[in-house]
């Protein structure tokens, strides 16, 4: 019932939006206040998943176009930038991986490591996850490819469901793939929203291997190392899992030969960008028509349904979004509010930086992590103009902020691992606070220093 009637005041705010929409439509007026009560009723859908977040995409997308909220090129330009091709070849590469079985024989790899004390084990099982960050640039995909992985794992290792020690196994493995991979342009939607801005706002698009410099050393591999110790000091009860019974793995199918060479020959491409100049969208939507092409046997006959495509819709609402905020002012009027925050920290590069950061990660609990960047990255210039900083280093100041989740539900994979049962809720809930707490209070001052060393403050 609790359900239902979300649903029903849902569709009475959006039916609100469209008489709204048409009024404006019919008088030839252009309100900001329409501008920003579609943007606040998308962000909140997007929050509470009252509807699936496409839907909330496509509403957004009809309120601006009835309304006259912004032009086409504008509220649809998330569909022509960068991030929704980044996730569309993610998609396509998973199911990939999954068809060809590749994806079985890695969760036999990670079975026949993951043995031994349990720390060792979480530790296994969260570096192989964040491996696959490399591999697989969709959050979502990873997921959905390493849930069933872990499960099977962990009922083979005498780890039932409901067992501390397959809570364990879950969370090393999905928090081990999702928060690392912050540090990995294409490997999660925030990164690939604010990508996407990046572009569309014209400030400049950092090359993969630049962002991998700058993130990776501490939000990559720091937290990893983080999430490690934390889940082993919670799960230091459980018993050592014992090694499963050796099975010779069968002779690799010419399919899973071809993907494998095609994922190696992509994530040297993706490493070598500032070389060849070719950008990690393109690079990524060249090995997925590789992976499309007829005859190849990397996807089943009619490959596209084989494509999630509510992922691509919800990016590209979430880039179009933060396109209209720019565009009808509404940026200008929330940097007004920001500077008076952020500009006493002028002159101070670093208190500036960690204020920043602060603002984006104060957000993340109101529009997730995908809106901050929505949200902050086209007032950018205004809060450099106030603190001092480079439009490259508040840019890029958004990812510590949204990096550092307190909640599952302010990151989409981690909230649809949730309701498909892939994580404990309880535990899942109290290791994500935790690390976040963890995360400011150590990783945000080796974040300082690291940008220190590399003079980016």
């Amino acid at each position: 019932m609790g359900g239902t009637w979300r649903t029903l005041v849902a569709a009475g705010v959006v039916a609100a939006l469209m008489v709204a929409a048409a009024v404006q439509h019919l008088s030839g007026t252009h309100s900001l206040w329409l501008a920003f009560f579609v943007v606040l009723a998308t962000v909140l859908m997007w929050a509470t998943r009252i509807v699936p977040e496409y839907l909330a995409a496509f509403v957004f997308c009809v309120v601006c176009a009835i309304g006259l909220v912004a032009p086409p090129s504008v509220f649809m330009s998330g569909f022509t930038g960068a991030a929704a091709w980044l996730v569309f070849s993610g998609s396509v590469i998973g199911a990939s991986l999954g068809h060809t079985g590749l994806a079985d024989r890695l969760g036999a790899k990670l079975a026949a490591v993951a043995n031994g004390s349990f720390p060792a084990v979480i530790a296994r099982v969260a570096v192989f996850g964040t491996g696959l960050a490399f591999l697989m640039p969709s959050g979502m995909g990873r997921i959905f490819l390493l849930a069933p992985l872990l499960a099977a794992f962990a009922q083979r290792a005498g780890l039932p469901k409901g067992s501390r020690g397959r809570a364990g196994v879950m969370l090393a493995g999905l928090y081990g793939t999702f928060f690392p991979a912050m540090g990995i342009l294409p490997a999660n939607v925030p990164n690939n929203v604010l990508a996407g801005l990046l572009e569309t706002t014209g400030l400049g698009v950092p090359t993969f291997s630049d962002y991998l410099l700058v993130h990776f050393p501490v939000i990559g591999l720091g937290k990893l190392a983080l999430l490690i110790g934390l889940l082993a000091v919670t799960f230091r009860d459980v018993r050592p899992v014992p090694a499963p019974e050796a099975e010779p793995p069968p002779p690799m199918t010419v399919s899973e030969k071809r993907l494998a060479v095609l994922l190696a020959a992509t994530i040297g491409l993706w490493l070598t960008d500032s070389l060849h100049g070719v950008s990690a969208t393109w690079v990524g939507m060249a090995a997925a028509v590789v992976c499309l092409w007829p005859g190849t046997g990397l996807l089943p006959a009619n490959p596209m349904k084989s494509v999630a495509f509510e992922p691509i819709v919800y990016v590209a609402g979430v880039v179009g979004l933060g396109a209209v905020v720019g565009y009808t002012g509404l940026g200008t009027r929330l940097g007004e509010l920001l500077t008076g925050v952020v500009s006493p920290l002028a002159g101070h590069p670093v208190a500036a930086y960690v204020g920043l950061a602060a603002i984006a990660a104060g957000l993340g609990p109101i529009v997730t992590a995908v809106g901050v960047p929505a949200i902050l990255t086209p007032i950018a210039p205004v809060l450099a103009t106030a603190t001092g900083l480079p439009v490259s280093t508040v840019t890029m100041s958004q990812v510590l902020g949204f990096s550092t989740i307190f909640l599952p539900y302010q990151a989409p994979p981690l909230a649809v691992a949730l309701q498909i049962g892939a994580l404990p809720p309880r535990e899942a809930v109290t290791s994500c606070i935790q690390l976040a707490v963890l995360t400011i209070l150590l990783l945000w001052p080796l974040d300082v220093m690291w940008w220190l060393v590399l003079g980016r403050l």
